[in-house]
């Protein structure tokens, strides 16, 4: 038989778990994304880089994300970039990717971290476009 101190004790540690467990699904941040990615003009191209539409998808902690990328007078897509990376339980968030075309390239990685159920990104792109190589700055919000 039971006594009570052993069916409080019980009971506490039932509570504690399913508390913990309610945490855990709280820091979850699976689920699909939109984002809008934002970069610094290139010496090369008729307009900067704003606004420009990020697809995300994050499962068990891993991330995938897309977006459409265009040559440099925008009128004409050359391909998409794509790239992967992880989220913790904190929320914080990196990537990596990029694209490689037939004579160009991209190379992308961003960080940021999840507050409040949306995030912003600090990225840099380093760029091999007709022979040179650029670098700029970019800043990427994601939300749902």
């Amino acid at each position: 038989m039971w006594s009570r101190s052993r069916v409080i004790a019980a009971a506490m540690a039932m509570l504690a778990s399913v508390l913990s467990a309610q945490a855990a699904r709280a820091q979850s941040f699976d689920g699909q994304y939109t984002g809008k990615l934002d970069c610094a003009k290139l010496a090369y191209t008729d307009a900067d880089l704003s606004g420009e539409p990020v697809s995300l998808t994050i499962s068990g902690g891993k991330v995938s994300y897309a977006r459409t990328l265009y040559e440099h007078n925008r009128s004409e897509v050359v391909g998409k970039e794509t790239g992967a990376g992880s989220v913790t339980s904190d929320g914080s968030i990196t990537l990596s990717g990029g694209w490689t075309g037939r004579r160009d390239s991209v190379r992308a990685s961003y960080r940021g971290k999840f507050s409040g159920g949306s995030a912003t990104l600090s990225g840099r792109h380093v760029i091999s476009y007709e022979g040179k190589t650029y670098s700029r700055s970019c800043s990427m919000t994601i939300g749902h």
